[in-house]
């Protein structure tokens, strides 16, 4: 309803205010305090929204504002002209004119007619014709502007109960209009016959309707829905996918796409995959497994955690044996100082993940299954979990895999005390055991205190003395003829790490000069044979352990005697920005045992020379290298490089690497290692991009290892990549070969990955 109280005045005579007047009820005349604006904004939120029409009521009253106000006592019309608006629960119109039969309960708007909905749709039209609660109506010439910015014009269109708009031969698209050429064509459109928009369902569903790229008709379809801007999630049918692949086949993809509640959701996906050929010894169950994989993802996020539980089944296509896999992934808050999580990984076989194009939340050689518990406070750490694993020597005999059952560990850091100093306690007991092989209980506890020192000129300098103590109970040790041996170690040890940092500032160009040295102290022979070796199994030396006192990994095994290490490090800052740096480095050991392997690069006094180069200015080059040179040779045992040169537009990715085997015995899991990956990547326009890689083997019997190029456009509304990859592979029921995906997406339509073979 509109509330008028007009002036007394003969029919059809102006309003005597020059000023913009306002009509409305005065118990409604504060309604924009009661939310705190007198103007809604475009996209009112729900909570606010809800509000407005509980204090309004189911009868709302319109509110109208404009500069001149005629109204007829007659006919009971009320004409309101120049800068008009009508505000009701949310919904604003604004035009040129608007006139309102108060006995017909019409309103009228013409030009420069703007219908703004709660939701943030915008609707723009020549002429409106609705009713007092401006819920129903006709418009002719209509522009429709949705809450994520596309727009839908049409001819003409029929508003009905408030919630629903269906239009005449309209025009729809997510793409923005072009700022030199508003008129020009959108790279996409969908133009059908009928669309109605449901914004009960918030739906927009399309009748015979073509897509059309760049004005060219390319794909038909009798019916086409989907949701509009203001659903976040809604459940249904997804774009279908499909592709070829040499070792499997043709295949097609239909995921489904269902909404549990507004935290939670599953996605099914079952791929149909043709026959390469029929075979009629199978029963029926086995034979459409053979051809169908069935694919689930399940993902909740509440307040306290989140998780994303994903796996697949299907059945060998010779053997008819099922095949799958499991991927989950979780973290939940137990409160301000716990959290639970957890990681279960499982494949059926080697190859089931290559072959079935299978993506894991981590794409490493081994599968990993932890639950886990931890703690966080200001000072301490505390952690309880519980792993197995699966990978290639797993899966051929799975009787060495081990379980680790439980594993804990416990940090704590004391308040600075004297001068600085502090204590530290650091707990990790350990259990694993296998069907085959070593089974171990191990307990460690490691007390220690800190005394940071620095100098008035300058130097810093940290003392460190702890004591740690191990026990170990094991069975089944190669090193040991008998069962239940238990090994005992004590280990107590000083250290101190000193540093002389020298600055040289200057207006281009300020230097840093750091001379660093370490030196550590402890017992000789804490590795006896009493005690199993299943955490320090490998070392590489670099420049991020070589001033370490203790250089090894886990704590199976100790360095002891008396050793240390020395650096120095260059770092330069120009004004313009970046970073130059260098840093050498050696370490060396009074006692020389068979701690460290032969060719870990430290199985004499005095280790390889290790340093590393950083070379990052702010314009097109930046150069990381990390390497290991004989200490004697000076030949070079480790390289690792990564150069990357030129701007944005045109840019070449180098990366180097040579790896020497970590013995020389021939016991390392990998022989001497040499590959080159080189990369060309290129923004040809705002939109364009394209990249090629290139992995070489540069072994004597190497070569390509494979290749990837990719290109694609993408912008506001619409996005296009064409990706292809050579790869090799030995791996039995595998064929080398090509993949090639083409994927297109629409924005707001949806994506369609296509794989071409």
């Amino acid at each position: 309803c509109l509330a008028v109280s007009p002036a007394p005045a003969a029919s059809a005579a102006p309003a005597p205010a020059p000023s913009r007047v306002r009509w409305d009820t005065p118990a409604s005349a504060d309604d924009g305090a009661a939310i705190g604006l007198s103007h809604p904004p475009r996209v009112m939120p729900k909570a606010m929204l809800q509000a407005l029409r509980k204090r309004e009521g189911k009868d709302a009253a319109v509110h109208l504002e404009a500069d001149q106000v005629l109204y007829d006592r007659e006919y009971e019309i009320v004409t309101a002209k120049g800068r008009v608006e009508l505000r009701q629960s949310g919904r604003t119109v604004t035009a040129d004119t608007i006139s309102y039969n108060m006995k017909q309960d019409r309103v009228g708007a013409s030009g420069n007619v703007v219908l703004t909905e709660p939701s943030g749709e915008v609707t723009r039209a020549d002429y409106f014709e609705l009713t007092g609660d401006l819920k129903n109506g006709v418009a002719r010439e209509i522009r429709l502007l949705l809450a994520d910015d596309s727009r839908l014009a049409a001819q003409s269109a029929q508003r009905v109960g408030g919630d629903r708009t269906d239009f005449d031969r309209a025009v729809y698209t997510a793409c923005e209009p072009c700022r030199d050429d508003p008129s020009a064509t959108p790279i996409w459109a969908l133009k059908a016959q009928r669309v109605t928009h449901n914004q009960a369902e918030a739906q927009i569903e399309y009748r015979d309707a073509w897509l059309e790229m760049g004005g060219v008709p390319v794909l038909y379809t009798p019916y086409l829905s989907h949701p509009d801007p203001t659903v976040k999630r809604k459940s249904g049918f997804l774009t279908p996918g499909g592709g070829h692949n040499s070792s499997i086949g043709t295949s097609v993809t239909t995921p489904y796409f269902f909404v549990l509640d507004p935290s939670e959701d599953v996605t099914l996906t079952p791929r149909f995959i043709w026959p390469q050929k029929l075979r009629s010894d199978d029963d029926i169950a086995v034979d459409t497994m053979k051809h169908l994989q069935l694919s689930a993802e399940h993902r909740w996020r509440g307040l306290r955690g989140e998780m994303v539980n994903r796996g697949s089944i299907t059945a060998d296509q010779q053997s008819g044996e099922p095949r799958g896999h499991i991927d989950s992934k979780g973290l939940v808050e137990l409160d301000r100082t716990w959290r639970a999580g957890w990681q279960a990984q499982y494949q059926s076989d080697l190859t089931y993940r290559s072959l079935y194009t299978v993506r894991m939340d981590t794409d490493r050689p081994w599968l990993l299954t932890r639950p886990y518990v931890e703690g966080f406070s200001r000072r301490n750490y505390a952690m309880l979990e519980t792993m197995s694993f699966q990978g290639r020597r797993v899966i051929e005999d799975n009787t060495k895999s081990p379980v680790v059952l439980p594993h804990g560990v416990f940090s704590a850091t004391s308040r600075p005390g004297w001068a600085g100093s502090y204590w530290s306690a650091d707990s990790d007991i350990l259990s694993y055991t296998r069907t085959r092989g070593t089974v171990a209980q191990r307990a460690s506890q490691t007390v220690g205190w800190t005394l940071p020192v620095t100098t008035p000129d300058g130097q810093a300098i940290s003392l460190t003395t702890s004591l740690r103590g191990d026990v170990y109970r094991s069975d089944h040790l190669t090193t040991m003829e008998s069962d239940n041996v238990v090994g005992l170690r004590g280990v107590p040890q000083v250290s101190a790490l000193w540093r002389y940092p020298f600055t040289r500032p200057g207006r281009s160009f300020t230097q840093v000069v750091e001379p660093v040295v370490m030196v550590a102290a402890s017992p000789i022979g804490g590795n006896t044979v009493r005690i199993p070796n299943e955490d320090s199994l490998s070392f590489e030396l670099d420049e991020t352990n070589v001033l370490r006192p203790n250089r090894l990994v886990g704590l199976d095994r100790v360095e002891g005697g008396l050793r240390g290490g020395y650096g120095l490090r260059w770092t330069g800052y120009p004004a313009v920005g970046g970073r130059l740096g260098v840093q050498v480095a050696q370490g060396w050991r009074q006692h020389t045992d068979s701690t460290f392997p032969s060719g870990s690069g430290f199985h004499d006094t005095f280790s390889d020379y290790v340093g590393r180069l950083d070379i990052a200015p702010t314009g097109y080059v930046n150069l990381t290298n990390r390497s290991r040179l004989d200490r004697d040779t000076l030949e070079m045992r480790r390289n690792e490089s990564v150069l990357s040169l030129g701007p944005r537009a045109l840019s070449l990715t180098t990366s180097y690497g040579l790896l020497s085997s970590t013995r020389d015995d021939g016991s390392s899991p990998y022989p001497r290692r040499q590959y080159l990956t080189y990369g060309l990547n290129t923004e040809l326009t705002e939109h364009w991009k394209a990249s090629v890689v290139v992995s070489q083997d540069l072994a004597t019997d190497g070569g390509t290892l494979g290749w990837t190029a990719k290109t694609g456009y993408d912008d506001e509304c619409f996005g296009l990549t064409l990706a292809m990859n050579r790869y090799f592979t030995t791996a039995p029921g595998l064929l080398s070969g090509y993949d090639a995906t083409l994927t297109v997406v629409l924005k707001s339509l949806g994506e369609a990955p296509i794989g071409l073979f």
